[in-house]
């Protein structure tokens, strides 16, 4: 009964694989900051919202952030952090506000995950996408914006 208890336990925990690559930015969740390093790296800033369990962000990070030519491009184009929509880490919005990620997460009107959120270089929401989209769809949005 034991390894049944442990077998349900691992399959309630979060997925390693839902957890954001290693190419993603640090951050301390400072979007100025963000903003300004993006843009001092000629870069754009780009937030990717996600939850924990949430199997379209798990098959987001699985196949999307490891395609070669959807990594090379942001990578290249983009400083991309994460944010959880139910955590608690503070986050500085533009103007100095701080909240936490969940507040942050209403803010910008995220309703679901994955949602992906791009800014231009004023902090403005350039683009976003919400939803999982396969590969190439991801990749031809992401073209979109160069």
């Amino acid at each position: 009964m034991k390894w049944l208890a442990l077998a349900a336990l691992m399959l309630a925990a979060p997925s390693l694989a839902q957890q954001p690559p290693a190419w993603f930015a640090p951050s301390f969740l400072d979007i100025r900051e963000d903003l300004a390093e993006a843009a001092k790296e000629g870069r754009r800033l780009m937030v990717y919202f996600h939850q924990d369990g949430c199997p379209y962000c798990k098959r987001l990070v699985e196949v999307n952030f490891r395609d070669a030519a959807i990594v090379g491009k942001m990578r290249r184009h983009f400083m991309t952090i994460d944010v959880n929509i139910f955590g608690d880490r503070e986050v500085t919005w533009t103007d100095g506000r701080r909240m936490p990620e969940k507040q942050f997460a209403a803010l910008m009107k995220v309703r679901f995950t994955p949602t992906l959120v791009f800014f231009d270089d004023r902090g403005e929401i350039a683009h976003r996408i919400d939803g999982y989209l396969p590969p190439e769809e991801f990749l031809a949005e992401l073209e979109s914006l160069l």
